[in-house]
């Protein structure tokens, strides 16, 4: 038998490859290209912030005194950590005129609605009923990591991200822990079929063990259970600032100064075996919430960014 160590026709093998080489750099390429070309049409600095816009001065004004009046917010719930209290330069934020932009301009992944890349957030305008909460969601983790540098475990970052960007924001102020339902991953929750036998529902995949969402390890893959790791994420953080009247809240902030590891989730609340229990059953309660409607869809959205 004669072997071919190459193709009868190899210039029509390399026009083939040439071709999807120049498709991937087309497809990966764009955005980065289109990002470098876009410029802001508005500027404003407020108090702590820097914004490049294409939105209307009007909704860039807008945006800043929502990213203020969250700065305020922040600062005053983690008033007591080291770097709480210094002054830091102006946090940037690039605001594009709307969803479409985004995604056109945005070197970030087809999925995301915002995203947060040193030293900047990138966010659009949002004529919702809701405009902001994906802007304040990596807005957060600006904080996090400029204003207070804090250094993570995953589901405590994310987890805090979305408790303030699911609060509800009325009357120019944040009100931590109220819920604003229709917000992500709020709206996922009623997708949630728990049985009321933790163990169950474990096997069925409609929760996951608390060691595995804090050690990030052990838990089924992410990207099939995406909604369903941000639903933990974020209940969790809201159960340990708001169970039985903030019971563990000082203590979840001590949690926090340490990373979110599992051994300080340990000492600082109780063994984990404890703590999923009491938090299973604090989701159920807010899975029967009176005031929660029903799940909307919304432009296809399905998640935050990074």
């Amino acid at each position: 038998m004669k072997i071919r160590i190459m193709p009868q026709r190899p210039k029509r093998l390399f026009i083939l490859v040439s071709i999807l080489v120049a498709l991937m750099a087309v497809h990966w390429g764009y955005p980065a290209v289109t990002e470098w070309l876009w410029r802001p049409t508005v500027t404003i600095a407020t108090d702590h912030y820097l914004i490049y816009s294409t939105a209307t001065p009007e909704q860039t004004r807008e945006t800043g005194q929502v990213l203020e009046a969250l700065h305020s917010t922040y600062a005053k719930l983690f008033a007591g950590f080291p770097r709480a209290t210094r002054e830091h330069p102006k946090l940037q934020l690039k605001l594009f005129k709307n969803r479409e932009e985004f995604h056109r301009c945005s070197s970030a992944v087809g999925w995301a609605e915002g995203y947060y890349v040193k030293p900047c957030c990138y966010a659009y305008y949002d004529n919702g009923s809701n405009s902001a909460f994906w802007m304040v969601h990596e807005a957060v983790h600006q904080l996090n990591e400029e204003f207070v540098s804090l250094n993570l475990a995953k589901w405590a970052e994310e987890g805090v991200a979305t408790y303030f960007s699911t609060s509800v924001f009325a009357q120019s102020a944040f009100r931590l822990g109220d819920l604003d339902w229709n917000t992500y991953p709020l709206w996922w929750i009623e997708s949630m079929e728990l049985s009321g036998d933790i163990n169950k529902d474990i096997a069925n995949t409609q929760i996951i063990p608390l060691r595995a969402i804090i050690t990030n390890r052990g838990g089924p893959i992410l990207d099939w259970h995406f909604n369903l790791y941000y639903i933990h994420w974020w209940s969790l953080t809201h159960f340990l600032f708001h169970y039985e009247n903030g019971k563990y809240r000082n203590h979840f902030l001590q949690v926090l100064r340490e990373g979110g590891t599992l051994d300080s989730v340990e000492k600082c609340i109780g063994p984990i075996e404890q703590v999923q229990g009491e938090w299973y059953r604090y989701l159920q309660d807010l899975q029967r919430h009176p005031y929660r409607p029903r799940p909307v869809s919304v432009s296809g959205k399905t998640s935050p960014g990074t």
